[in-house]
Order: structure tokens, then C-alpha cells, then sequence
């Protein structure tokens, strides 16, 4: 299902709603930098990819309307983004799966081009298996090229993954079955879990975290050797910042910028620069407004690869950066 996009149903509905307008113009006046998205393989799948992926929140969940949404994400994907993130979790409490829904109706005709991700966080292959209907409905298509276990926590329950009634077992099925194409696990708060998870099972892809600041670092020391061993797809998130605290009992997070000016701040352009220069494949950025896409796709647009000094300088300028708890490093025990 392909949504028309046009300014009257742009505008319909929001009259009294101020940013509207001003959203409208952004979109009407949004042109693709100069330059040429390039593309690199996503590790053993096979499948090339844009080095910059849209994740499925900001701008396409907090946009007001689905028709804005659907424009903001045909506009990235006519600038060259071919590789789309999303998750049945993506939404708002009065508006639930609204990013897969987004998708839905913005890819149409679209869709044979993309890989498309999305994740399940259910652990039994039951209720796993729901999720996975669910997301095909929504997001009106008959296969995915990907389905991601989604935000691995603890180690606990990975070897449960595997059994006759595991997420992992289901996910395997699917893929004979040629429902999914690829099997993806992902997280951003510990990398054992991680590692735990990408030695007991042959996943595809990952989707996790890269960057400058300290509490980054062992997932590119530790993890990213791994996984390069592994020839698994490597996405990166959190390009931008993140989480400041991660609490267990709700799941709440503060968020954290990295971009700024000050102490244990830097420029948007050098936090994508380094990520991307490590050997990982793409950058799955939830892009907010048209601004930020723009920014997004000069850097990528015209990439260039930071040398070793360059990062190091750039390491060294996050040191003291504050948004972060080291929660990933040696000897750190939560409260």
C-alpha cells in the first residue's frame, strides 16, 4: 500500500496544530545534498546497503501524521537510504507499532528495493510468532529481510533461545521457510550478553552501539573483532548519543547527546565519521526533523574515512564526556 503524498493531506486535520506548517515547508523544501550514497556488503548476507539507515524512531514515529511521516520517509529513501529499522516495540503509548505502520504505508512500490529490519522482543516462539504476524501486516508485505531479537539484557535466558519453543528455533523456521530472509540479535547495554549470544547461535546481522566515549569502547575492542570474524552484518545505533542510566525495573532512559560544543561534546559530523570508519556496514541513526536528515546524508554523501590520529583526537576529546555510565567497563557494579 503506497500513501499518495500531497499538501492537502499533509495539512488535513492539523489546522490548529502551529508546527504543522512549518513541518509542511520542510518537507516541501527538502532537497538531497550533493553527492552520491555510497553502499557497502552487509557481511555474509550478501545484500549491499546505504552506509546510512533511517531507524524507526524519531521523525517516523513523532511526526504528527502519518502522511508527514510517509513523506519523510520516501524523501530519505529517494536521497539513496536503502536499509529501514524498525520494531513491533517502535511507538507511543496511545499510538502503538506506529513506525512499522508508517513504513507500511509509506514503502510501497518502494519495498523490493529496501531491506527492511524489524525486531521482536518476545522470547517464546509462540509469542514471537504473533509479533512476526503482526509485523507483516502492518508493515503490508509478505516477507522481511530481517527479524532482530530484540535488546539482549542478560545472559539468563539465551540458552532457552535454541529450545523447540525458543524465538531462535521459530526465527530458523521462518527462514527455511523463506518468511525472513536474515536472523538479527541486537543491544546497547552490555557486551557480554552480546558476545554470549553471537557464540551460541549464527545470527546474520547485529544491530549495536559504536562510538568515541569510554563506556563504548569494549564494544569496538572486545565485540567488533568478533563479530568481523564472524562475517556477520554490522549496524551501528546510539551514532549520536543515547542512554544516560538504563533502569532494569521499567526500562525508563534519560536520554544523552554527544553533540555539542564543551566539555565531553563534539560535532554530529565527527561522531558519524568515526563510526563509520571502523569495519562495520551502516549507521542506523533515528533521524528527527529534515534538518538532522540533511546533515546526516552530507556526511554521508561525501565520506570520507577518519585516519587513526583523527579518532584517536576524537577519543581523547570524549574522555570526559558525562552522558555516558561506564557501565560496560571492568570492575563498574550497579548500585
Amino acid at each position: 500500500m503506497d500513501l499518495k503524498v500531497t499538501r492537502r493531506n499533509l495539512l488535513k486535520g492539523f489546522a490548529s496544530m502551529a508546527a504543522i506548517p512549518q513541518l509542511v515547508k520542510a518537507a516541501e523544501e527538502f532537497r538531497p545534498p550533493a553527492g552520491t550514497m555510497p553502499t557497502r556488503v552487509l557481511g555474509k548476507t550478501g545484500v549491499k546497503v546505504s552506509i546510512l539507515a533511517l531507524g524507526g524512531v524519531g521523525a517516523v514515529t513523532d511526526f504528527p501524521s502519518d502522511e508527514l511521516a510517509a513523506k519523510f520517509i520516501q524523501d530519505a529513501i529517494a536521497s539513496g537510504i536503502t536499509y529501514v529499522d524498525t520494531a513491533a516495540a517502535y511507538g507511543h503509548d496511545n499510538d502503538p507499532r506506529s513506525s512499522e505502520r508508517r513504513y507500511g504505508k509509506a514503502l510501497g512500490p518502494r519495498r523490493k528495493n529496501i531491506y527492511l529490519a524489524t525486531k521482536t522482543a518476545k522470547r517464546k516462539s509462540d509469542e514471537a510468532m504473533r509479533d512476526i504476524e503482526t509485523s507483516l501486516k502492518t508493515l503490508h508485505t509478505d516477507y522481511l529481510d530481517a527479524v532482530q531479537v530484540h535488546c539482549v539484557l542478560t545472559t539468563d535466558d539465551i540458552p532457552a533461545w535454541g529450545k523447540p519453543d525458543g524465538v531462535y528455533t521459530l526465527l530458523r523456521k521462518l527462514k527455511d521457510q523463506k518468511v525472513i530472509r536474515f536472523i538479527g540479535v541486537t543491544s546497547h547495554i552490555e557486551v557480554p550478553c552480546l558476545q554470549r549470544a553471537v557464540e551460541t547461535y549464527d545470527f546474520d546481522t547485529i544491530l549495536t552501539t559504536f562510538g568515541p566515549t569510554l563506556d563504548r569502547r569494549p564494544f569496538e575492542e572486545t565485540l567488533l573483532p568478533r563479530l568481523q570474524e564472524k562475517k556477520m552484518g554490522i549496524a551501528a545505533m546510539k551514532v549520536m548519543g543515547g542512554m544516560r542510566e538504563y533502569n532494569r525495573v521499567n526500562l525508563d532512559a534519560l536520554p544523552a547527546k554527544l553533540v555539542g560544543e564543551g566539555k565531553g561534546l563534539t560535532s554530529a559530523e565527527k561522531l558519524m565519521r568515526y563510526t563509520l570508519s571502523l569495519p562495520i556496514h551502516t549507521a542506523t541513526n533515528g533521524i528527527g526533523d529534515y534538518r538532522q536528515l540533511s546533515a546526516n546524508l552530507a556526511v554521508c554523501h561525501q565520506f570520507e574515512p577518519m585516519t587513526r590520529e583523527e579518532r584517536t583526537d576524537v577519543q581523547h576529546a570524549m574522555k570526559d564526556s558525562g552522558n555516558f555510565l561506564a557501565f560496560n567497563q571492568p570492575g563498574y557494579t550497579r548500585a
